[in-house]
């Protein structure tokens, strides 16, 4: 149905439906291979952070307590309102007797003291500290309360429909409450997010800083990975022994940037094993293919009625970089989208036209197609001039 459509409606011309074929990278490190240690976690997801584009998943949808993952939409919300301009990172905040109460990991904050925002914020990214968190939620939005439903809200704007936060920090539930609920999948969701703020990056790469005025260390908890994984940019760890060992994180090599999502993992050592098994997946087997790059001819042509000349070239609006296995380069379908005949006059320059990325069924991109000149309405000699040689031609 889908081609006979397109051929209804645009001319499909010689050599519209294109095949590449290029092996580059390692075969032997297979899609099934990603699922090595699946039985050692409970959910896990590997995606390409520029395109968003998931390149593998594994129980991706199910519903897992995040425990101090939760803390990467305290972080989201706060850089969020410091780039509106409401708060800056040079705040001064008191803290309350309600975030020096705070359990688990912490930096000891005590009532009344006061720290410049920034440093709180270091401490939630790169140490999870807990009463970091609370202090921080409490100078962007005023109350703990408010602060967990404008979470839930943001939550709900970026599709993280299996989500629900019930607390700033990712603590167990006390008496009478719920516990945080998300899935990978939603996670995936709010660490694109978070990567369009670089501040985070940096502080979540820190492997050691200083809190107190140098007289507390801020480990990152994510430290083992930063030091052995070449790339690693950290994102955030969670860890409870209901949640089991969680990490979300980032790793760039050549200016490929992978998301990775392990939740739920047995031990830290397996929530490591895992993760480095993913990224090495992503870094092994995609390699980034730069097609029609913007501004060069492509090898087709739109059909032009009543013009000076009867056909005008194309070329792409955009350089299309799709990320690919060797494998789906192969397989990959490239349809031009141009109409049958467009009726001169036709401008420079003038969109006329798509060139659309297939891979088994899906559309990876879309580019919009240019002409490279003008055609002018064939002129009365011009008209004249084609009849009698056709004329002649009939003789």
């Amino acid at each position: 149905m889908r081609i006979s459509a397109i051929l209804s409606r645009f001319s499909i011309l010689s050599g519209a439906l294109i095949f590449f074929a290029l092996s580059t990278v390692n075969p032997a490190f297979s899609a099934e291979k990603a699922n090595r240690y699946r039985t050692h976690y409970k959910a896990a997801l590997l995606a390409d952070a520029e395109s968003g584009r998931i390149l593998h998943h594994d129980r991706m949808h199910q519903k897992i307590y995040p425990a101090s993952l939760v803390k990467m939409m305290v972080a989201l919300i706060a850089l969020e309102e410091i780039e509106s301009g409401q708060i800056s990172l040079q705040d001064s905040v008191k803290i309350s007797r309600w975030a020096s109460k705070i359990g688990g990991h912490q930096v000891y904050l005590k009532q009344g003291e006061i720290f410049h925002f920034s440093e709180l914020m270091k401490a939630i990214v790169i140490s999870s500290a807990n009463d970091a968190s609370v202090a921080v939620a409490e100078h962007v939005l005023g109350s703990i309360k408010v602060f967990i439903k404008r979470m839930n809200t943001r939550a709900l704007e970026i599709g993280m429909k299996n989500t629900s936060f019930y607390s700033v920090h990712g603590l167990p539930p006390g008496r009478g409450q719920k516990l945080d609920v998300s899935s990978a999948y939603d996670l995936y969701l709010l660490a694109l997010e978070l990567l369009k703020h670089p501040q985070y990056l940096r502080w979540s790469s820190t492997r050691l800083d200083t809190f107190r005025n140098g007289k507390f260390q801020l480990l990152n908890t994510n430290h083992r990975m930063i030091k052995s994984y070449r790339g690693m940019e950290g994102m955030k760890t969670g860890y409870h022994r209901r949640a089991g060992f969680n990490l979300v994180s980032s790793a760039m090599r050549g200016g490929q940037r992978y998301i990775s999502i392990v939740l739920g993992a047995k031990n830290s050592r397996m929530r490591s094993k895992t993760t480095r098994h993913l990224l090495d997946y992503g870094f092994d087997n995609f390699l980034k293919y730069d097609f029609n790059t913007k501004g060069n001819s492509v090898p087709f042509t739109a059909s032009v009625e009543g013009g000076e000349v009867e056909d005008v070239s194309l070329h792409a609006t955009e350089t299309i970089s799709l990320l690919l296995s060797s494998n789906e380069r192969k397989r990959l379908e490239i349809w031009p989208q141009i109409p049958a005949l467009t009726g001169a006059p036709i401008k420079a320059e003038q969109k006329l036209g798509t060139l659309e990325y297939w891979l088994d069924g899906k559309m990876l991109k879309q580019v919009a197609l240019q002409t490279e000149f003008a055609v002018p309405e064939q002129s009365i000699l011009s008209e004249l001039t084609s009849m009698l040689i056709n004329l002649g031609d009939t003789n």
